[in-house]
């Protein structure tokens, strides 16, 4: 009787024993999944669990231009008003919004630089401006960088488009 006690009592603590363990790392894991929300302001900077997909890398993402885009000749004359409407656009936030990344001068907007995948292009570099055309620019502005620069074709039409290459070549600096 003795014997057949003490093996149901090893088997009882054996029991519970398991059972502890389930509850623990059924707690464990109920914690660690409780909290879905980040706060987007939060600095101290969220390691994502392991198996998560690691955000893609764009920093080396360019241009993929057809052949023909730097032929395509601008339709709306450099005029005063449409070199207006393109600095509009290029301002206005639910437009073109350029200057969220290309700054006011075309020099890029600093302040914005550490929430930005790579340093946006310099716009007023003489150099790099008139070695491309305004079809080659309609084109960067229309179609933009997967990952780096929105299109603007899906925010703007063609031809304010174009009212933002006028303005853009005003950002030239004469040096």
């Amino acid at each position: 009787m003795r014997k057949s006690l003490s093996v149901l009592t090893v088997l009882g603590m054996g029991v519970m024993a398991v059972l502890l363990v389930a509850s623990v790392n059924s707690f464990t894991a109920q914690n660690s999944n409780s909290s879905t929300t980040t706060n987007r302001n939060d600095s101290r900077g969220i390691t994502p669990p392991s198996g998560a997909r690691a955000q893609e890398d764009f920093s080396k993402n360019t241009w993929e231009l057809p052949e023909d885009a730097d032929k395509t000749k601008n339709p709306v004359p450099a005029s005063a008003e449409s070199v207006a409407k393109g600095k509009e656009l290029y301002l206005e936030q639910m437009k073109g919004n350029c200057v969220f990344c290309h700054g006011e001068t075309g020099t890029g907007n600093e302040a914005n630089f550490p929430r930005l995948r790579r340093k946006p292009a310099d716009i007023s570099n003489k150099e790099r401006m008139t070695a491309m055309t305004d079809g080659e620019l309609f084109w960067k502005i229309s179609k933009g960088i997967n990952g780096i620069m929105p299109p603007g074709e899906k925010r703007m039409s063609e031809e304010e488009r174009w009212h933002v290459v006028n303005y853009i070549r005003t950002l030239v600096k004469s040096e």
